[in-house]
């Protein structure tokens, strides 16, 4: 068997996780997807590298690559410290404009890949599942960018995608030191796909983040 390239992850009836693929639609865009998982929050709430988060006897970061490798075979590390992630095989790359958040590893992904959708996906979301992120890619035929919604009227942009016309206006806003997701996300200029949950394939459990040592408790208990 043909081992995968750098970046190219390949699992084989059943995700790194240990459970059985989620059945997705086709994805005519496939090919043209490039995968992110952030990872470069400083975790203070938290206290430790929420990466590696032990969830069900697997780090976050590992669960994040199984369901991105579900719908793409491009995945990158946002990260500006590549010691921690060297294990995982996958390319990590540091940010372009240091110190300026997701906004940063969004743009400095777009800078690398030579895809035309970035799938962004935060390390933290314990409940994201492969057959919501295949939702999200089926939403941007026609559109700039395509950003869950839930039912409170939340946005989730660290959990979207994000087509290459966003670049310019990215990195813009990182010049100016405009680095919040959603006000770029208000640019009027962008063609936004809010995705709600029926459409979506999704609940609003699934975008919980765990932020402190309390949340991931919390979640822990859920599963018992």
């Amino acid at each position: 068997m043909e081992s995968p390239g750098p970046g190219q992850v390949k699992f084989r009836g059943r995700s790194p996780i240990g459970h059985p693929m989620i059945p997705l639609p086709p994805n005519p865009e496939k090919e043209s997807v490039c995968g992110v998982i952030l990872t470069g929050g400083k975790s203070l709430r938290m206290g430790l590298n929420k990466a590696f988060l032990n969830i069900q006897g697997q780090p976050m970061v590992v669960r994040s690559a199984a369901h991105l490798a579900a719908v793409t075979d491009e995945i990158l590390i946002s990260s500006n410290d590549p010691a921690p992630y060297e294990v995982l095989g996958l390319p990590v790359i540091p940010d372009l404009y240091p110190g300026q958040g997701p906004l940063a590893g969004l743009h400095a992904a777009m800078a690398h890949t030579r895809r035309s959708l970035v799938l962004l996906l935060a390390c933290d979301l314990p409940r994201i599942h492969s057959g919501m992120l295949a939702r999200l890619i089926h939403g941007a035929p026609g559109f700039d960018a395509v950003v869950p919604r839930t039912t409170d009227e939340r946005v989730h942009p660290l959990c979207a995608v994000y087509r290459r016309t966003c670049f310019k206006h990215i990195e813009a806003n990182l010049v100016c030191l405009k680095n919040k997701m959603v006000a770029f996300l208000e640019n009027p200029s962008l063609k936004v796909n809010w995705l709600e949950p029926a459409e979506g394939s999704f609940v609003d459990e699934d975008l919980i983040n765990l932020n402190s040592p309390n949340d991931l408790e919390a979640y822990l208990a859920s599963l018992r």
